[in-house]
């Protein structure tokens, strides 16, 4: 039923799109000349509102117009369950799509155009809706919150560690002091790997099966990245912060020089990994770098396939007797997602060491080849933002068009989450 209304709103939005040039400027003329009198009192003698007017009057109308599609696209989005960050995001893409669409529309109506002046128009419309909505429930959450003990704390204040169900897989609801805590351990004895999703993961695991199996068989799942927290959020089962592989490898570094446990970094461009560990070790007094190394441009390549035929046999050879060699105590993989999982799991029985890391770029931030979002970007779920900025040729395609899907994802998912 919270379609109808939405629906008669676009619908009507279109019928006036859809009006030949001089129909809408007589209509508009017509509105505005009632307008002009209501709020001055004065009659026009050709029954014309003034120019300015006429054209501020319809920028108000068309305000007006997306204003009541953005209410109305807030009720179907709060019926499906979503509240917070999300719900304004899916008001805003919904609002800023139907607008964008109907400027285009516009197009191809005769003596009509699109205009960036009313796309605009519309888009401050939804945001202002969007953030009414987004104000009134954050407030309405803080009442119901207030003098209530936190459901995921025990009697003494402290978090626990809840394995719970997000979209297709499993990820752990736990702090970033109790999973460096959980890493130490794995560092111990046996043989562990953790896996960091974040939003390009997530939507890698829909069609990936064999990355999917990795994460099934994970020790440890953390969620790297805020939009994940705010699909959480929104869906009332928030999770506990934010633990990325950039925050993880300096943590465990400092850890590990206290704890006198190993380090080895696998991964990086040439010399990045012996950079990172000359870093480390200056910043973590005692730090243990048991060994780098670098493989290869390609090296790894057909790990992404699910039928893989082993690449060049010396190069995976190689990295594989490097590690043994050193047999740390913790392995940081750094080759992306998901060939550093995938690396991991295939060679898994060939390798020494008790807990690897598959982390990403946070080789590169340790060896200061790219400087890491400034902490109130990160806070904001803006690091993205800052990391396109530095590699915008190779990240466009990652942050625009393939990880817009998470929040696709995020609706599809929406009950298995609540």
């Amino acid at each position: 039923m919270a379609l109808i209304p939405f629906a008669v709103v676009m619908i009507m939005v279109f019928v006036f799109s859809s009006q030949p040039g001089p129909r809408s400027k007589a209509t508009s003329m017509l509105i505005s000349s009632k307008v002009y009198f209501l709020s001055t009192g004065e009659s026009l003698s050709d029954g014309t509102a003034p120019q300015v007017f006429d054209y501020w009057t319809r920028v108000v109308l068309h305000m007006f117009e997306y204003a009541a599609l953005s209410f109305f696209t807030g009720i179907v989005v709060s019926v499906n369950g979503f509240k917070g960050k999300l719900r304004f995001l899916y008001m805003f893409f919904a609002g800023a799509a139907i607008a964008f669409a109907d400027e285009f529309f516009q197009i191809f109506v005769y003596d009509r155009y699109g205009d960036p002046g009313d796309f605009t128009a519309d888009c401050v419309s939804v945001i202002i809706v969007a953030g009414l909505f987004y104000l009134i429930g954050d407030y309405k959450d803080k009442k119901k919150k207030t003098g209530k003990r936190d459901s995921k704390s025990n009697d003494h204040g402290e978090y626990k560690e809840i394995r719970r169900k997000f979209m297709n897989f499993m990820i752990d609801d736990i702090s970033f002091d109790t999973a460096i805590d959980k890493i130490m351990d794995m560092a111990k004895s046996g043989k562990h790997y953790i896996v960091t999703p974040n939003a390009d993961h997530i939507v890698k695991l829909q069609k990936d099966k064999q990355f999917l199996d990795i994460y099934e068989k994970a020790d440890l799942v953390t969620a790297d990245g805020m939009p994940l927290l705010w699909i959480a959020e929104s869906l009332g089962n928030p999770l506990t912060e934010k633990i990325s592989g950039a925050d993880i490898l300096p943590a465990v570094c400092e850890r590990a020089a206290k704890e006198k446990k190993s380090v080895f970094l696998l991964g990086g461009r040439d010399g990045v990994a012996e950079t990172a560990a000359a870093n480390l070790k200056k910043k973590y007094k005692g730090l243990i770098i048991a060994g780098t190394y670098a493989p290869p441009m390609g090296f790894d390549e057909e790990l992404c396939e699910e039928d893989a035929v082993e690449p060049e046999e010396s190069d995976v050879e190689k990295a594989i007797n490097a590690v043994n060699k050193a047999a740390p105590d913790i392995l940081v993989v750094c080759m992306g997602a998901p060939k550093q999982e995938k690396f991991i799991a295939k060679h898994m029985d060939e390798l020494s060491f008790h807990v690897a890391l598959p982390v990403g770029a946070a080789i590169d931030f340790a060896a200061g080849e790219y400087k890491r979002a400034p902490l109130w970007m990160r806070n904001a779920g803006l690091e993205w933002f800052y990391r396109f900025f530095q590699e915008p040729g190779r990240l466009f395609k990652r942050y625009f068009i393939d990880d817009m899907k998470i929040f696709i994802l995020a609706w599809k998912y929406r009950d298995v989450m609540r």
